[in-house]
């Protein structure tokens, strides 16, 4: 009977990814919203039951790596075949990269600017009737050419060794994709090893097999999963143990995207100083070259893409100007961000600290309510480390947002958050049972069940 059951849910399994795998193949050409839209509603449900069915399997580590990796891997490959499908930012990584090997610092000019006309190429600039992006005296195809570049120091860095590695790529996004796409493969591999030390095998396809790694890391060739390598080689490789590596790590996450700073409270319950003290110096290093060459200009167009996403009015915040009025919406999150930063610094678990970060970067989605689905990839990891599944909602909603008209924005965020704090409320129903504490006191039995495993 159970050699049918297993049979069962193999055959099952297979076929769930073998949807997800068809999905990708069938719709990752397309380049417009319609198709991006049904590729998601379609690889989503396939992925989440893919997950459910190998964790009802017992697998050995052997044959979990070679499922986990095997399968992120064909994914992903399919994935790299075609053109970014919703994004083109790759194409100023493209632009970064080639204007730092002509020896001009990225944060110097737009790529608009006349003094990098002789650094132009037909790959990235062409007829105002053939590219997206018009400008005074020619067109583009990257986004925003008259403002300055946004990505920090180890992003350009990483640009520019992909078009070295690739012999300057010919000016494809291609070798940006293959770096996005072994990436991805090497956080997976760092996640199964995590979870195999844990007995989850299942936990790493959280993150080896969803939508959100495939799309936005293999295909579009966002950076972000640069930053989100860094921040689990500070959780999961034993540097949380060395409080100074592991800041360090999460200083040079911070120095692809400004967003893993999220995770550094739940390293600083150890040691604060050592942990800020490390992640700063890496930042403020790697920013030296380019402050002593450019000044202040490598702020580059940080303030103008905060007011463009309407966070400094309060109107991103969706979820919270809801409830408070816009004006003082952006106050609001940020002193609820802060207070859940300190619980994670002074109350958080020094021995398990991504169990925290989850929680602050989760309520920093909340809060923030992001456009962007790459922005997600970080909370998916930390979900991959922990096994906290109510915040996997939350990974969706950004993607959903996204490729969904803005005016459903609210309702997105609403159900997402509601979904996250249903699972929560299932997860944890034991608590909350114990809760308040003055209508059900805790028993001696009941205390010594919260220290030691159940059998």
């Amino acid at each position: 009977m159970a050699t049918v059951r297993t049979k069962t849910i193999g055959v099952a399994l297979v076929l769930a990814l073998t949807a997800e795998g068809t999905a990708y193949a069938l719709l990752i050409k397309y380049t417009d919203y319609f198709h991006a839209e049904l590729l998601a509603w379609l690889s989503g449900p396939s992925w989440v039951l893919a997950v459910w069915l190998f964790s009802r399997c017992r697998v050995t580590a052997r044959q979990a790596a070679i499922i986990v990796l095997g399968v992120s891997a064909v994914l992903q490959v399919i994935a790299l075949t075609s053109p970014p499908s919703t994004s083109d930012d790759s194409y100023r990584y493209v632009w970064d990269a080639k204007v730092q090997l002509a020896g001009i610092d990225p944060y110097r000019y737009t790529p608009s600017a006349p003094q990098l006309q002789q650094v132009r190429d037909p790959t990235l600039f062409g007829r105002p009737d053939h590219c997206q992006w018009p400008f005074p005296g020619g067109c583009t195809s990257i986004n925003r050419p008259t403002v300055h570049t946004i990505y920090p120091p180890v992003a350009e860095a990483a640009f520019v060794v992909a078009r070295v590695l690739s012999f300057g790529g010919h000016g494809d996004r291609r070798p940006l994709q293959i770096a996005g796409l072994l990436g991805s493969l090497l956080i997976g591999w760092l996640l199964l090893r995590w979870a195999l030390a844990r007995g989850k095998p299942w936990l790493a396809t959280l993150w080896a097999w969803c939508p959100v790694t495939i799309t936005e890391y293999a295909n579009n060739a966002h950076i972000d999963w640069l930053a989100v390598l860094f921040v689990v080689l500070a959780f999961g490789t034993g540097a949380v143990r060395r409080t100074g590596l592991a800041g360090a790590l999460v200083g040079a996450a911070i120095a692809v995207k400004l967003y893993p700073a999220l995770v550094l409270p739940a390293l600083m319950r150890r040691n604060p100083l050592v942990a800020v003290g490390a992640a700063v110096g890496v930042v403020v290093l790697v920013y030296i070259p380019h402050v002593m060459a450019v000044g202040s200009a490598v702020i580059g167009y940080l303030p103008g893409y905060l007011h463009e996403e309407s966070f400094q009015s309060g109107r991103r915040l969706l979820l919270l100007r809801q409830v408070v009025p816009q004006s003082v919406a952006t106050l609001v999150g940020a002193a609820i961000l802060a207070a859940v930063a300190i619980w994670a610094w002074r109350r958080g678990d020094p021995e398990s600290p991504e169990r925290s970060a989850v929680v602050v970067v989760g309520v920093a989605l909340l809060v923030f309510t992001p456009s962007y689905s790459w922005y997600c990839g970080l909370l998916l990891a930390l979900v991959a480390m922990t096994g906290a599944l109510e915040w996997v909602p939350l990974v969706f909603a950004g993607t959903a947002a996204y490729l969904v008209h803005s005016d459903h924005d609210v309702v997105i965020y609403v159900v997402a958050a509601s979904a996250t704090a249903t699972i929560a409320a299932v997860r944890h129903v034991d608590s909350l049972r114990r809760w308040p504490p003055w209508i059900s006191p805790m028993t001696d039995r009941s205390r010594s069940s919260r220290l030691m495993p159940r059998p």
